[in-house]
């Protein structure tokens, strides 16, 4: 039950109409046991042949009683639904702020099938968790306690033989459905997670599947899946079934009970022969409070399950210092970074040892070196994705972590290695970095960043869907999206990690030079392998194991023959390799 303590906080804010909703839902139920029981009452009497006034109370109160619960019922579904919504509202949100913050970094280790399992069965589940789980337990204790109360105020035993049944129907049945289905409501829990996981990767990769002929087999061990689930389901809804059966078993035997209780007494002439179908009905329709709980206990099962895997996120966060919500936005004049060391959770080493240098405004540096040098990491430092393990960034002199996040948007614009284009058109894309842009703005930051002709050449234009994941675009297609981006933005500083990886030279030095020009008086801060156009950098960082091994202008490097002078000559061996194949070809 631990694990359904962030859900009863949400719904706490709730209160009010949750109380409505379970006065309505008793009130339906009520009625429900008063018509039944006015009725066999009218019935019975009508039989003797009294007069019609003695019979006119009873005739109202059929009227009523018939009446009142189909309105109660109306009320009650109209109101409990609007809860379950307002808290599905709330679950949404409280999952994104959960997520949002451990975002990208600590959700490596989660496939991506998973956590679509979490954001949609999971809260599916404990979306109806109050109208399936907490209403129907609520429920059935008020009547159970009400109608115990009121059958035993006629006849003491009969009121026990109540109470016991409707205990057993209501709690010992449901509670042994509980511990019989448990496990195997875990493991499905866990299986529909790890068949999504499977799904989404069959999807993702079905190109590298077909090539290998290996798509056969994939599919066959996602289909093994869903017989283990099938088979899993099976087992729940027997046993639910069993529950249900055991359940009608003991309605009948209670009030089997009650009418054999009540019948000697009738003979005696302490209780009015017309009681006993009332006492029979009543205590028949009494039940229908705790029909539901066995599939509550199915349900609560499942709702434990998946709140535990929901309300996992943002346990364990990392411990990044809070922003003072009163420091301005800064203007990005100048970034430090002084005596910057990191070490990722449950590494070994250090990716980064004692990194030291300033980028001041207009200023352009690049970071290179081999893949693993650390280069990425430095930029994870950036945004905020992990906190250094020792060290400060500074921005203007204010410490990088006493900024808000999101208002890093304003400081610095990046181009990615792989920018990611949504599944919508690409004006919708291209207004990510700017809401409020004109197709003029548009289509002038397409035009610088080389992909004009291209867009005019669309039947759409800017209306052009791009595909899920911009599968229309070619891989350098998206790279200059991302530049146009970066163009409508116009941040004080420049992030460009590999903004040129997938575009061949021509269109590489184009890039770079347009971006180099554009914003001439940005700072501008490159972390490339590629060295092409490192003779523009103000200074050039070499990168080694997560040292700084070098450092100073392209000509300074070049003469000093080291690190940097070996990385360029291998660079230049490949293209000479690269011409004399294309050239024998």
């Amino acid at each position: 039950m631990k694990s359904l303590i962030p859900l009863f906080r949400l719904m706490k804010l709730f209160s009010g109409w949750i109380l409505l909703s379970l006065l309505m839902g008793i009130a339906t139920i009520g009625a429900g046991i008063g018509l039944l029981g006015t009725s066999s009452w009218l019935i019975a009497s009508a039989a003797l042949h009294p007069s019609i006034a003695d019979l006119q109370v009873a005739i109202v109160g059929v009227r009523f009683f018939g009446i009142s619960r189909g309105v109660f019922r109306y009320l009650e579904r109209l109101i409990s639904h609007s809860v379950n919504l307002q808290i599905l509202s709330e679950l949404r949100e409280d999952f994104y702020r959960r997520v949002e913050p451990e975002a990208p970094v600590n959700l490596y280790s989660y496939h991506s099938g998973d956590l679509l399992q979490r954001m949609m069965g999971d809260l599916e589940t404990l979306e109806n968790f109050y109208v399936r789980v907490a209403a129907p337990i609520i429920v059935a204790i008020v009547i159970t306690t009400g109608m115990s109360l009121f059958v035993g105020g006629y006849l003491a035993q009969c009121g026990i033989i109540l109470a016991a049944g409707l205990l057993t129907n209501g709690f010992i049945l449901p509670s042994l459905t509980y511990l019989i289905s448990h496990p195997w409501t875990r493991d499905l829990t866990e299986v529909n997670a790890d068949v999504s996981a499977l799904m989404v990767e069959e999807v993702q990769g079905l190109e590298d599947l077909q090539s290998y002929h290996a798509d056969e087999r994939w599919s066959g061990v996602i289909q093994k899946r869903y017989s283990r689930i099938a088979k899993m389901q099976n087992k729940i809804t027997a046993i639910n079934a069993t529950g249900n059966a055991l359940s009608l078993l003991v309605l009948n035997f209670t009030v089997l009970g009650v009418v054999w209780a009540a019948i000697p007494h009738i003979g005696r002439g302490e209780l009015n022969g017309v009681m006993l179908a009332v006492l029979a009905l009543v205590t028949s329709s009494s039940f229908e409070s705790v029909s539901s709980m066995p599939s509550a206990a199915i349900n609560l099962n499942l709702s434990m399950k998946s709140a535990k895997r929901l309300f996992a996120f943002g346990e364990q966060r990392l411990k990044i210092k809070l922003p003072d919500r009163g420091i301005p936005i800064p203007p990005g004049d100048k970034l430090s970074f002084k005596e910057i060391s990191f070490i990722y959770p449950d590494a070994l080493q250090p990716v980064l040892k004692k990194i030291s240098f300033s980028l001041n405004k207009g200023e352009k540096k690049a970071i290179v070196g081999v893949s693993g040098a650390g280069k990425t990491s430095l930029f994870n430092l950036l945004f905020r994705f992990y906190p250094p393990s020792s060290g400060d960034i500074l921005i203007d002199g204010i410490n990088l972590q006493s900024v808000d996040q999101p208002d890093l948007h304003y400081i610095y614009g990046v181009v990615s290695q792989s920018p990611y284009v949504f599944s919508t058109s690409l004006r919708e894309n291209l207004k990510l970095s700017k809401p409020g842009s004109t197709d003029e703005d548009l289509l002038q930051a397409l035009d610088q960043a080389e992909l004009g002709e291209w867009v005019r050449s669309l039947p759409d234009g800017l209306d052009t869907w791009l595909g899920e994941k911009g599968v229309k675009m070619s891989a350098g297609e998206r790279q200059r999206l991302a530049v146009a981006r970066l163009l409508l933005q116009d941040p004080p500083i420049l992030l460009l990690d590999e903004p040129t990886a997938n575009l061949d030279p021509i269109n590489e030095t184009r890039i770079l030079n347009n971006l180099f020009k554009i914003f001439n008086q940005k700072s501008i801060l490159l972390v490339t392998h590629r060295l092409a156009r490192l003779e523009q950098m103000d200074e050039i960082l070499v990168l080694d194991q997560g040292e700084i091994v070098e450092r100073g202008k392209y000509v300074d490097l070049i003469a000093r023959e080291g690190r940097f002078k070996h990385m360029v000559d291998f660079a230049d061996d490949l293209v000479s390799s690269d011409n004399e194949l294309l050239f024998e070809m």
